[in-house]
């Protein structure tokens, strides 16, 4: 079993390993995703509906089709999601870690982990906690407008990722968004058990 990668600091490109057993699994291109996809059951088709809307981040351009933004706040049983500049401004307010869910609609292993780790109630229960939870589809074009910056879908992509991205999905954090830019990410899907150990990780740096 090998290391999830290391997690990406803002600050200097410092790398600090996760010791979080298991392998890492991600997507790359849409044909990786497609491929993924095809080695998920079918009931998944049934739950991506309701655990994955389309992209509804706050923007200057507001995007046709906005109208999942409701199903977006509440999935995965008591799970809040948010669009990217109100969950910026949530976390902000509240002191809390923003966690940014980078995903796409092609990726097969970004509906893995929507259907087996944010429907599980001890991650849950976490993030509702000590988090504030923001999906973010890098491929639905938009501004967000935050503190200091207005940023395209793309930009903000590489701006999370400090110009690094890798692929889908990607779990990025912003540690003080009421204080500094520092972030980190780590790329590829994650079991509950290996995502809440990352979590307990990413709690200390803040």
């Amino acid at each position: 079993m090998k290391k999830i990668s290391n997690i990406l600091f803002a600050f200097g490109l410092m790398t600090v390993s996760l010791i979080v057993g298991g392998a890492q699994s991600g997507c790359n291109a849409k044909s990786e995703g497609d491929a993924a996809a095809d080695g998920v059951s079918a009931a998944e088709t049934g739950a991506e509906a309701q655990a994955v809307g389309a992209e509804t981040s706050q923007s200057t351009e507001t995007p046709a089709g906005d109208s999942a933004v409701a199903t977006k706040k509440v999935v995965s049983n008591k799970l809040q999601w948010f669009e990217y500049v109100e969950g910026y401004n949530k976390a902000k307010a509240e002191n809390k870690i923003l966690l940014v869910d980078a995903y796409t609609d092609w990726c097969g292993w970004c509906k893995v982990m929507d259907r087996e780790t944010y429907t599980n109630t001890e991650v849950i229960a976490v993030l509702n906690q000590d988090f504030v939870c923001v999906k973010f589809n890098p491929e639905v074009e938009m501004t967000h407008s935050f503190g200091k910056y207005n940023l395209k879908s793309n930009e903000l992509l590489y701006w999370l990722a400090n110009g690094q991205p890798g692929g889908y999905p990607t779990s990025y954090f912003v540690f003080h968004p009421a204080k500094n830019d520092e972030r980190a990410s780590q790329a590829g899907y994650l079991p509950p058990d290996q995502f809440l150990k990352l979590l307990a990780e990413v709690k200390k740096r803040h």
